[in-house]
């Protein structure tokens, strides 16, 4: 629940960053539906409630990478056509707020078209966003971090010069129960190491290939990695509650031991058994 209750906090900080970066037009907006309750420094924002309404379909990765391409002060990656499109679709998004309230969201449908309404602004804000090759990296503490693996993952394996050697403190990598593979445990202890790779500029394809794989027993966190040279931002698949550990496991034990009973027990593309 620890988990869940922080992604759902980080999701909510994200959309604010967007909103804070994209509202800077003087509108009129209705300041019942559009009130107070978050910082002053904010032009405009919505409630809790609403903040769950806008960008709803959308995950951190996205969010995320909305928030760099709209960015002003990084003119690199800056996008106007997306900013604008973000722009149109909170207007309408509050819009929509006020004629449900008002139990007229037949006359909202009927004021806007299948493509100007806030739910069709969402679609096209996504089909925007994959039109990028946004680059992902990734933290391997278990089976990924062998290239049988990851090729059958992905259909190759990842070029060497996209990996790196990393380590992740205040972790330990445990034995899934009655399984041949690992989870990671956050312990708080600085002496607790946990050695692995880190994977860069992973495509979003190779995400959702990844995602599959993991299956519904792990989800993604965004986390802070050790690398000879930096700390660097990655991600880092974490068990669900669900999942029970045993002893400790060890990476190269399985690859001698394991991995062959691992592919023939559990490996499926679809979420690993």
């Amino acid at each position: 629940m620890e988990n869940e209750l922080k992604i759902n906090d980080d999701i909510k900080k994200l959309k604010l960053d967007i909103l804070k970066k994209n509202l800077k037009q003087n509108w009129l907006l209705d300041t019942d539906i559009w009130n107070e309750e978050f910082p002053h420094d904010y032009r405009f924002e919505d409630t809790y409630l609403q903040l769950s309404f806008v960008l709803r379909d959308f995950n951190m990765n996205e969010l995320k990478h909305l928030i760099s391409i709209t960015n002003l002060f990084d003119i690199k990656n800056y996008n106007h056509e997306m900013s604008t499109l973000i722009n149109n679709y909170i207007k309408s998004c509050v819009d929509y707020l006020n004629h449900e309230i008002d139990g007229n969201t037949e006359e909202y449908f009927k004021k806007f078209n299948k493509n100007d309404n806030c739910f069709s602004y969402e679609k096209r804000i996504k089909d925007e966003l994959k039109k990028y090759n946004i680059q992902y990296a990734v933290f391997f503490y278990g089976t990924l971090r062998s290239s049988e693996v990851r090729t059958a993952v992905l259909g190759k394996d990842i070029r060497e010069n996209m990996m790196d050697t990393a380590t992740l403190q205040k972790y330990k990598v445990f034995k899934v129960k009655n399984t041949h593979y690992p989870l990671i445990k956050y312990t708080n202890n600085k002496k607790d190491v946990v050695e692995g790779i880190i994977a860069k500029n992973l495509t979003y394809n190779e995400l959702m290939k990844l995602d599959r794989f993991e299956g519904e027993n792990y989800f993604r966190q965004f986390i802070k990695i050790n690398t000879i040279k930096n700390i660097e931002d990655a991600q880092i698949y974490l068990p669900k509650a669900n999942l029970i550990s045993t002893e400790p496991w060890d990476y190269d034990d399985w690859y001698k031991n394991d991995m062959n009973n691992f592919f023939e027990n559990e490996f499926d593309l679809n979420g690993v058994k």
